[in-house]
């Protein structure tokens, strides 16, 4: 298995199953985890890096957390999930809660509480020596770049990537997070904003379809229906297989289809990371 790098958050999420969708004027009840809102291991660099994992591959999670109780113990769920984290950065000051409110259909609404109040801190820039064959751009930390130009192979990153200028091979964004403008035309925002390595912008519509859009032609993907438990962090874990499958080597059209199931797997369970997952690493011959 592959040596590969995950750029991202790491974080306690604090889970709230709901009587009921959350519609205005809606007045419901909740159950949070263990009673007392306990947290569990989330962030988009964790649920990446977990299912990366979880297919047998050594991964590094870049991230920057804050020096106190709540990170203490996201970085330690972090190490017991198999996650390299002597990359991770600790800065002063709290931990930002972030609530994952979860509807009966499984459809969460992800509510951060007090974010943007901590300047994004940049991370360290990879040792001369350094060998990786695939990273995750998850979040955009200062510093990210350098990573992405020390890769030895693919570089996927989530869009809307903030700052981060590239190298990229594959933009991975919900048509939800895109303005009309990036709808209109996803692979020129995508090329503008990370340059000519551009190959792919991998837009996915919920549940429908997901489509690569390339510089002359696209491709189209009709993920596999999926009982939902938890949609949290499928999201992740969709290009946590997209990643999988290109550092093997697969094309897009395959590498799709992979991320896809890859998903379907991530909605079924009950967790943020995918702690209990059970995901298949791509191999050549693959269909």
């Amino acid at each position: 298995m592959e040596d590969l790098v995950v750029i991202g958050a790491l974080a306690l999420d604090r889970p709230v199953r709901l009587s009921g969708p959350p519609l205005p004027g809606a007045r419901l009840s909740g159950h949070s985890l263990g009673g007392v809102l306990a947290g569990r291991l989330g962030g988009g660099g964790a649920n990446a890096g977990v299912a990366l994992t979880r297919a047998g591959h050594k991964v590094r999670l870049i991230s920057v957390i804050a020096e106190d109780a709540d990170a203490d113990v996201a970085l330690g769920q972090a190490r017991s999930a198999g996650l390299g984290t002597a990359l991770v950065v600790r800065r002063p000051g709290f931990s930002r809660t972030t609530l994952i409110l979860i509807d009966p259909a499984g459809e969460r609404l992800v509510l951060g509480l007090d974010m943007g109040l901590v300047p994004p801190s940049p991370i360290p820039p990879p040792s001369a020596d350094v060998g990786f064959q695939g990273l995750y751009v998850r979040a955009a930390y200062p510093g990210a770049e350098t990573w992405a130009q020390a890769c030895l192979g693919p570089v996927v990153a989530h869009w809307p990537c903030g700052g981060f200028a590239g190298p990229c091979d594959v933009l991975i964004a919900s048509a939800d997070d895109c303005d009309e403008a990036v709808r209109a035309a996803p692979f020129a925002a995508g090329r503008a904003q990370v340059g000519e390595r551009l190959a792919w912008m991998v837009m996915t519509h919920g549940a429908g379809e997901v489509v690569a859009h390339g510089p002359n032609d696209q491709i189209r993907v009709l993920p596999s229906p999926a009982k939902v438990v938890d949609a949290t962090g499928a999201g992740d874990t969709f290009a946590a297989g997209l990643l999988d499958a290109l550092v093997a080597g697969a094309g897009i059209e395959a590498a799709l289809s992979a991320a896809c199931a890859w998903g379907a797997i991530a909605v079924g369970l009950d967790s943020s990371a995918p702690l209990a997952g059970d995901f298949p690493a791509f191999r050549p011959g693959s269909p």
